[in-house]
């Protein structure tokens, strides 16, 4: 094998060997963490699958007092069938005592995950089913027994949204599609029954 086809061939393994993951969590530890399980029990996932844990409103702002919040990755692992040990990354506020804030989830929150699947290339929204914990960041055990997955993208009616009618079919019988109603469009409400 000449030099220039092994560099080659060194460099595409290199290369796929430290290929970025869908969820790649970018904080600095703050010496503040919170352990997930995922129980080897788990049925929703495939070999693959990454899992990405989130705080729907983890203090953002690093390094200052500016108190900054939103949707914040945390926490990440990929599923192999076996039970994972992920840890996720817990902020810190010590602006009271004349410090600074350091990025991360928020104790007393509620755990949110989301999945990748690779196979189809899709982020899907995960129901979780805790086996021990309340599935708020700051418990002292939490795992996770198993996982539902919902395409966040998917159409459903809303049948309550038009409950005076009798759901969609029938608001959709009396009024039609592009009625407003309640402030909005019928067809936003009963997507699936307007096609």
């Amino acid at each position: 094998m000449t030099t220039s086809i092994r560099l080659l061939f060194i460099f595409s393994c290199l290369t796929f060997t430290f290929a970025q993951n869908y969820y790649s969590v970018d904080l600095e530890g703050t010496g503040s963490s919170q352990l997930t399980i995922f129980s080897d029990s788990i049925t929703g996932l495939e070999v693959g699958d990454e899992i990405g844990i989130f705080d729907a409103n983890g203090l953002t702002n690093y390094g200052d007092c500016s108190s900054q919040y939103g949707e914040l990755l945390v926490g990440s692992a990929i599923w192999t069938g076996e039970q994972l040990n992920p840890v996720s990354i817990g902020s810190v506020d010590l602006c009271a005592f004349g410090g600074t804030q350091l990025a991360g989830f928020v104790e007393g929150n509620p755990v949110m995950v989301k999945v990748w699947r690779a196979s189809e290339e899709m982020e899907y929204a995960a129901e979780l089913t805790w086996g021990t914990g309340s599935g708020l960041f700051g418990d002292i055990i939490q795992s996770v027994s198993e996982i539902s997955l919902s395409d966040p993208n998917a159409c459903e009616d809303d049948d309550s949204a038009v409950a005076a009618f009798g759901g969609c079919a029938g608001a959709v019988a009396a009024l039609g599609c592009d009625f407003v109603f309640a402030g909005v469009p019928i067809s936003e409400s009963c997507p699936v029954t307007c096609d």
